[in-house]
């Protein structure tokens, strides 16, 4: 009992271990993804936090560019309006200079100041009645300039608004009259962005009276002092460029609003590490847009930049799944093998098992002396003879599809039609008990290298099927002919035929047609892989062909052709 209990529950594993294993392959493969995932999660935020950090450099280098380029024009505006700040400090702001004596004191200051060297005109506010004059220029238009005298006002006023101011108090002395403020705005003019750089003069309570100014292409002034800036002043601490210059390290471009680009360094600004900054001057503003170069950017990061592990994560994930693939496709094999396994045992039980029943019971009868007369006896005797070739045959059938070794045939020199006449005469027993007639058309004459055994276990493959698998009283043909080089040797039968999609299959070790698996004829599915095998050593091909009909339509019956060399130098083993 506790025998009997152990195998069942050894039955039972053994059901559940495929089960058992399928589960664990994939929480394997489940687990494998989710680290792939997480690698690849890890990997991305240490490539974002990378690149935020780049992106705050660059964001720093814009600010620093930013305002160093305020910084200079400030300062290049002020030298220029240097002359005019005096005589408005020594004179008073009224009345005003007029535009062509200012112009003249800031033109006197073109050795202190690159930018005049640009100018396109001069222009002088006179903010209590609003009138504006020019030098003459074609960019000084009716409209711009009417533009230029609304900006400027606007300005001035939102300076004072910005910088409300404080009346004196009875007795205290009054400011002096002409301390003037340099602010510069940007305007577009014609289509294309200028600065405006100019002095306001205020009066001793504070209130702008006049200003005079300039005109300058931004790309001409900006670009100018974008550039000095970008060489005479560190845009990033130097214990991070750690001796690179900055043109090395980053790109830069300027551009206004419409996007019209006023300076750009020769390197393009690359979008994932860059960052944008820009001067708010009403009415308009420039944009400072400044990126490390990718070729640098690793120097600027302890330990490089981080790789994407990406290729790595897909390989990961491509290998698990290819492995459960494979192992799904071995589960399916293997219940295969064993569902062909069970097919294989199950016809060799039923080929053995009625043949060694005869066998039995006529020795039986033979040995109690219970067959009364001769005749009976011979009869007795004859089919124990037929059922032990049957055997006999079936044995060795097996032992050469599973002892099968390549290089063990020895071709000899044969007469093909002596030794399968020799064939066809053993064999003959077993076809009369199905009432089967066999028919020799044998060319003679026919000398070939082939292995007798090898020979022999093709032919008695090919007879037991065709009568097997062919109707009782039925003709089957065993046809040989030689041509050129080759001869052939065909059996054919007067059976249903092999249907054309099963013609090559059926040399597949175990498979049986779909019309005979579970029917009552019986078979182990190895005789014609036995065949193939053999003819395929010998050097030569089998092959399942229609049969012959009338007005070229397939006949009935099933022909089965081997062709083989008649002389064999490549055969293995000789």
């Amino acid at each position: 009992m506790y025998v009997c209990a152990v195998q069942k529950l050894s039955q039972r594993v053994a059901r559940l271990t495929p089960s058992i294993t399928a589960g664990l392959i994939l929480f394997t493969v489940g687990l494998t993804a989710w680290l792939a995932y997480r690698a690849f999660d890890a990997s991305r935020a240490q490539q974002q936090l990378t690149e935020h950090t780049l992106r705050e450099y660059a964001a720093f280098a814009a600010f620093q560019l930013k305002e160093e380029t305020g910084w200079q024009i400030l300062m290049q505006s002020r030298e220029a309006m240097e002359l005019v700040m005096r005589h408005v400090i020594t004179h008073g702001p009224t009345p005003p200079l007029g535009v062509e004596r200012a112009a003249a004191l800031i033109q006197a200051q073109g050795g202190q100041c690159r930018c005049l060297r640009a100018v396109r005109f001069y222009y002088q506010v006179t903010l209590a009645d609003s009138a504006i004059e020019t030098t003459a220029s074609d960019v000084a238009t009716p409209v711009n300039v009417r533009r230029i005298r609304d900006t400027v006002i606007a300005d001035a006023l939102a300076s004072v608004r910005r910088s409300p101011r404080r009346l004196p108090r009875p007795g205290a002395p009054r400011l002096a009259a002409g301390i003037s403020s340099q602010p510069f705005i940007f305007a577009q003019l014609g289509g294309r962005l200028y600065v405006l750089a100019h002095t306001v003069t205020p009066d001793t309570l504070g209130t702008p009276v006049v200003a005079y100014g300039y005109a300058v292409p931004a790309e001409r002034f900006v670009g100018s002092v974008a550039r000095s800036g970008m060489r005479s002043r560190a845009l990033l601490p130097t214990t991070l460029t750690r001796g690179l210059s900055i043109d090395s390290i980053l790109a830069v471009r300027v551009s206004d609003p419409s996007g019209a680009v006023v300076f750009a360094s020769k390197a393009g600004v690359d979008a994932r590490f860059a960052a944008v900054d820009s001067i708010e001057k009403l009415p308009t503003r420039l944009r400072f847009e400044v990126s490390i170069h990718p070729a640098v950017a690793g120097r600027l990061i302890l330990g490089g930049l981080s790789r994407s592990r990406l290729p790595e994560v897909l390989a990961t994930a491509f290998v698990a799944v290819a492995l459960l693939g494979l192992l799904l496709h071995q589960f399916r094999r293997q219940e295969e093998l064993g569902r062909l396994r069970d097919d294989f045992v199950s016809g060799v039980s039923h080929e053995l098992r009625t043949p060694l029943a005869q066998i039995r019971l006529l020795a039986e009868l033979l040995r109690l002396g219970k067959v009364p007369t001769e005749e009976q006896k011979e009869r007795s005797l004859r089919i124990i003879d037929q059922e032990a070739r049957r055997l006999s045959f079936l044995v060795d059938s097996i032992l050469s599809f599973t002892h099968a070794q390549p290089g063990r045939l020895s071709p000899v020199s044969t007469d093909v039609a002596s030794e399968i006449d020799e064939i066809i005469s053993g064999f003959e027993p077993l076809a009369q008990t199905h009432d089967v007639r066999l028919i020799a058309r044998l060319e003679r004459g026919i000398v070939a290298d082939v292995d007798r055994g090898a020979l022999r276990q093709v032919l008695l493959n090919l007879l037991d099927n065709a009568v097997r698998y062919g109707p009782p009283r039925q003709n089957v043909t065993i046809t040989t002919a030689s041509a050129g080089a080759t001869w052939t040797l065909e059996v054919a039968d007067e059976g249903p035929g092999i249907p054309a999609d099963e013609r090559e299959r059926i040399f597949a070790p175990y498979y049986r047609m779909k019309r005979d698996a579970g029917g009552a004829v019986g078979g182990t599915g190895i005789g014609l892989a036995v065949v193939r095998r053999l003819v395929n050593e010998l050097g030569g091909q089998v092959n399942a062909v229609p049969a012959h009909g009338q007005d070229g339509k397939d006949g009935v019956g099933a022909r089965l052709v081997v062709t083989l060399p008649i002389h064999a130098p490549g055969v293995s083993g000789r």
